[in-house]
């Protein structure tokens, strides 16, 4: 007669004793394989998932501040060379810079 033990038994190291009785070592060993190999694959995708978002936010930033920029006038003239305002004196006719002499 036997004496219960007060603990039940465990169901997944029953399915890796039945595992192991029916099919061997080598199928225990290929489990345990597969096993590590989807915890490491996990494990390596950690960092990748982090440096992923971290480089997402750096480009949402970027962007903002390229947006900004864009957006905004300019707060002066922007090419000084075809400026009609300018003080540089003209060769050609009045009114008229010398560079539109040349292409007119």
């Amino acid at each position: 007669m036997s004496t219960p033990d007060g603990f039940p038994p465990n169901p997944g190291a029953a399915l890796l004793g039945r595992l192991l009785e029916r099919n061997g070592t080598w199928a225990l060993l290929r489990v345990f394989a597969a096993l590590a190999l989807f915890l490491v694959l996990h494990l390596i995708r950690i960092p990748l998932v982090v440096a992923a978002r971290v480089l997402a936010g750096v480009m949402a930033r970027l962007d903002a501040y390229a947006t900004r920029h864009v957006s905004t006038p300019p707060r002066g003239p922007v090419n000084q060379f075809f400026d009609p305002h300018n003080t540089h004196p003209s060769p050609g006719p009045p009114g008229r810079m010398h560079w539109e002499v040349v292409h007119a």
